[in-house]
């Protein structure tokens, strides 16, 4: 059997493939926010520029997940169970950057697009429920900031609207 990339079937296995590398690189900017939170403005005694701002994003962008996960852990105690969830997370993502398309063909030309599709689901509810442990870890921070997770979410939904025009 060949696969058509035009076939239905193909298209949703890349959209949901392209979902799940979405999802994980969600999580690797709430890792980047985390130590945004943790590590860069505490350790600023005055304000900071908008140079030295970007050049700390800029820095942790351009690292791997792995390295945003050690980066992390320097910085902040985190639970067993956050911990695994990270660990797998960045399993999932590397398997999905590196592995993927290559180890799942043979089973696409079987036929077995539920198979993946199901699959690249379980790796989509994995980073959304890892992003929303590290919410869980940064919320006391935001607080301690005066923010809200209801008061971030109106800022992006501004943020949202301003990129709209």
């Amino acid at each position: 059997m060949d696969i058509d990339p035009k076939s239905l079937e193909f298209k949703e296995i890349c959209a949901l493939y392209g979902a799940a590398m979405h999802m994980a690189q969600v999580l690797e900017h709430g890792i980047v926010n985390a130590l945004c939170f943790l590590d860069f403005i505490p350790n600023r005694k005055s304000t900071w520029t908008d140079e030295e701002f970007e050049k700390f994003f800029d820095g942790y962008f351009s690292k791997t997940f792995g390295v945003l996960v050690q980066s992390l852990r320097k910085v902040t105690e985190v639970s067993d169970a956050f911990d695994d969830l990270i660990r797998e997370s960045n399993k999932q993502r590397n398997y999905l950057a590196h592995a993927f398309f290559r180890e799942n063909m043979d089973v696409l030309y079987a036929g077995g697009f539920d198979q993946v599709a199901y699959r690249l689901h379980e790796n989509i509810d994995l980073f959304q429920r890892t992003d929303g442990a590290l919410t869980v870890i940064l919320e006391p921070l935001w607080m301690k900031f005066g923010w809200t997770t209801e008061s971030i979410e109106a800022q992006a939904e501004l943020y949202k609207a301003a990129l709209r025009g």
